[in-house]
């Protein structure tokens, strides 16, 4: 059996999908810009092709060329990878149901939309329309020369164009047009804060969660992508200074070079754990022609309050740290040399010798002075915890509940554990305390490709989370009257922070010393760098 729905391209033919006990629609592999392909590799989408007939969206589209992390294996998918998924209960409902549209995470160069990984099935036991789709990724997507062929951001102006897309045509669907919320994990979690940024993406959306990560977040933006891309050049034999022909050159190579890159570090005394990330989010330069998603720091934004006026909700894992943690082998020696420890936003402005003291009050804080070996992995997950994610999801929180008290701000903590906390497991920290970076999103999505068991306890943690997302979505309260335990707002007087796990809790922040120490850094930096 199947449905036929008409979109402003053209004519669409799903199928229907059951779980348990719900029965559901399925479009996938729907086109949302025109294929990124030939001269158009590295520049911004452009608007879909309508066709003739009726197309087959049956099954997934193809992924953007990539290292598929999870799977530890190339896919070699296709640079003809706009394509996003609709899921959805009721294609005629009585009112029009709110829409969830998930921007998945991967650090910019992994992932897609595709439901082996992202299966709908837990959504679909409410009255939502679920949205997922691919970007561009690594070079396909956040390549950057600073001039006006290459600015930069073609992913998350990919991101633009899906969401553009869906304020088109998720009517069809059941959705509303007028009650989006966009949300995403890690880089996906960045991506969603970038639009709240952007005017790009002014008025595409009404609501965002970002779980574990943020546009504040040293990682989520690269500031030396021209000099990475003539790297890029140099080792696939392109030794040149030229823009123009480094362009040409990148156009030209088959794409299964410009995936799962390994580039040495730049040289400098300022790189640090960020820099790993070869690419991804730039600030384009102000002065070129033409549409930018961003031309200011995340943080000099902010700061002006320079951001959707929306509800929103953000949290982190109480473990996020795991993610880095885990090859701590490799980085002891890094995380010795002096100022390594200091964020990068603030090591920028600094002298040398206020950042050696900078750097000497984080290790006396974290880890009493000692030298950092690979037994400290407790030690080395808080920190990374903090100053890597924690530290900044709270900071914006900050931000927005100044600049918008008309509407609400959420925080939450993820401390749930059962047989479903994937990474963990897989990394072998079932020592350290914690929740890992992403194992909530095993909670939120139900997955194929690995192994997951489902039992009683993760079945009821799965109910509560995704009811809160759900419920936030729907009415801009996550609790409203379903829960006993209200999850109240944040704000500057008042920190509250919403714990999620085998039961819920709304407290006072978690981890305040902590945040209160990097508060104390920062503004000593401010004041340091103060005219």
């Amino acid at each position: 059996m199947s449905y036929v729905v008409q979109i402003a391209q053209g004519l669409l033919r799903g199928s229907i999908s059951k779980f348990e006990d719900e029965t559901y629609c399925s479009f996938k592999g729907i086109p949302y810009a025109k294929p990124p392909i030939g001269d158009l590799r590295f520049k911004a989408p452009e608007p879909p092709e309508p066709w003739e007939g009726v197309l087959d969206a049956s099954k997934h589209g193809p992924v953007c060329p990539q290292y598929n992390e999870r799977l530890a294996r190339i896919e070699e998918g296709s640079e003809d990878c706009l394509y996003l998924n609709v899921y959805t209960k009721h294609l005629q409902p009585v009112q029009p149901l709110p829409v969830m549209v998930w921007i998945h995470g991967g650090s910019f160069y992994t992932g897609s939309g595709n439901s082996d990984f992202y299966g709908p099935e837990f959504f679909m036991t409410h009255d939502v329309v679920l949205v997922t789709f691919n970007y561009r990724l690594e070079v396909l997507g956040f390549l950057c020369l600073d001039n006006e062929q290459v600015p930069g951001n073609a992913g998350l102006k990919d991101q633009v164009a899906a969401l553009h897309w869906i304020n088109r045509n998720i009517t069809a669907f059941g959705g509303d047009c007028n009650n989006i919320t966009i949300f995403g994990c890690s880089a996906g979690s960045a991506c969603t804060s970038f639009h709240l940024i952007s005017e790009m993406s002014e008025g595409l959306f009404n609501k965002a969660i970002c779980q574990s990560g943020v546009c504040l977040n040293d990682w989520s933006y690269n500031l030396y992508a021209r000099q990475r891309a003539f790297q890029l050049g140099n080792m696939l034999g392109k030794k040149t200074v030229d823009e123009n022909e480094l362009l040409d050159f990148l156009k030209g190579v088959p794409v299964s070079n410009l995936v799962n890159i390994k580039l040495p570090p730049l040289e400098g005394e300022d790189m640090d754990l960020s820099d790993g990330l070869l690419f991804g989010p730039v600030i384009e330069k102000a002065y070129l022609n033409g549409r930018n998603f961003i031309t200011e720091r995340p943080p000099d934004l902010i700061r002006k309050g320079h951001m959707a006026k929306l509800p929103l909700i953000l949290g982190f894992t109480s473990g996020e740290g795991m993610e880095i943690t885990r090859n701590l082998e490799h980085l002891t020696s890094s995380l010795n040399k002096e100022g390594y420890l200091v964020p990068r936003e603030l090591k920028l402005d600094l002298s040398p010798e206020k950042k050696r003291e900078i750097d000497k009050k984080i290790r006396m804080h974290y880890f009493q002075g000692r030298t950092i070996t690979t037994e400290m992995v407790e030690e080395v997950t808080n920190y990374i915890t903090d100053a890597f994610f924690s530290f900044n999801i709270v900071r914006l929180a900050r931000y927005c509940s100044q600049y918008q008290e008309a509407n609400p701000i959420y925080l939450y903590q993820f401390v749930a554990e059962s047989e479903r906390n994937y990474y963990k497991n897989l990394y072998k920290l079932n020592h350290v305390k914690g929740v890992c970076h992403a194992d909530e999103l095993h909670y939120l999505f139900h997955m194929t490709c690995i192994s997951l068991p489902l039992t009683e306890q993760s079945r009821k943690i799965i109910d509560l989370f995704v009811k809160l997302w759900v419920n936030f979505a729907s009415t801009g309260n996550p609790t409203g009257s379903d829960y006993t335990e209200n999850w109240k707002p944040f704000s500057v007087s008042e920190k509250n922070c919403f714990v999620i796990g085998n039961e819920l809790k709304c407290i006072e922040m978690k981890d305040a010393e902590n945040i209160k120490f990097w508060e104390e850094i920062y503004e000593e930096v401010a004041t340091n760098i103060s005219p």
